[in-house]
C-alpha cells in the first residue's frame, strides 16, 4: 500500500516514505464496476479519491431530476477534494464508475487533513490538487459560456484525448452543456 500511495501521490507533487507510511494506515483501494457510487448527494462525506484504473464521473441532479455530469476523472486523476464537494460536511455531488470497472485509492479525509498541519509534502499535494481542480472549473466555464459546440467538443478531445471512444456519449454533451444531438452532429461533420 506505502508503493501504491507515493507512486499515486508523487504525480501530483513528491512525498516522502514517511508521509505515505502514515497514510498507509488511512487507506485502501476499491475495486468497483459499472454504476457504482463512491459518494452520492447528501451523504457526509468520509473519503478522498484517486482514480487508479477506470473512469469515474462526478454529476449532480438538477432541478429537473436530469443528472448534469461536472467533471471525468481518469487512471492518475484525484477527485474533486472534499472541501469543494460539500457544505457543511455532507456531499453536493454524486461520484459514479463509468467503465466497466474501476479501482480507486481512497483515503479517510478527517484523518488526511489531520495529517495536513504536520507534514507539509502532504500541504504542497493538497494545494495543488485543489489548484488544478480549480483552473480546470474556471476554463471549463470559460467555455461554456464562449464556445460553440464545435470549439467545446474540440477542447474535451484536447483534455480527455481518447475518452470520447470509452464512454457514453450523453455523459459527454451533459458536461458540454449541448444536447446529444447537437454532439452526434458536430461528431459527424469533423
Amino acid at each position: 500500500m506505502i508503493e501504491i500511495i507515493q507512486k499515486t501521490l508523487n504525480v501530483y507533487s513528491p512525498i516522502s516514505l514517511q508521509t505515505a507510511e502514515t497514510l498507509a494506515g488511512t487507506a485502501e483501494v476499491r475495486e468497483l464496476t459499472c454504476e457504482d457510487l463512491l459518494e452520492q448527494e447528501q451523504q457526509t462525506i468520509k473519503s478522498e479519491f484517486i482514480v487508479l484504473e477506470g473512469i469515474v464521473r462526478g454529476y449532480i441532479m438538477n432541478a429537473n431530476g436530469e443528472d448534469v455530469t461536472l467533471n471525468f476523472y481518469v487512471s492518475g486523476n484525484a477527485v474533486t477534494p472534499a472541501i469543494m464537494r460539500g457544505i457543511n460536511n455532507k456531499s453536493v455531488y454524486n461520484i459514479q464508475v463509468i467503465s466497466d470497472r474501476a479501482s480507486v485509492l481512497v483515503f479517510n479525509n478527517t484523518r488526511m487533513e489531520e495529517l495536513m498541519p504536520y507534514s507539509a509534502d502532504l500541504q504542497q499535494f493538497g494545494n495543488i490538487v485543489l489548484m488544478m481542480d480549480s483552473m480546470r472549473r474556471m476554463e471549463k466555464e470559460v467555455l461554456l459560456l464562449k464556445e460553440t459546440a464545435k470549439g467545446k467538443l474540440d477542447w474535451f478531445r484536447k483534455i480527455y484525448p481518447g475518452l470520447e471512444n470509452e464512454i457514453q456519449h450523453y455523459y459527454i454533451a451533459s458536461y458540454l452543456g449541448i444536447t446529444p444531438t447537437s454532439l452526434s452532429r458536430v461528431r459527424a461533420n469533423l
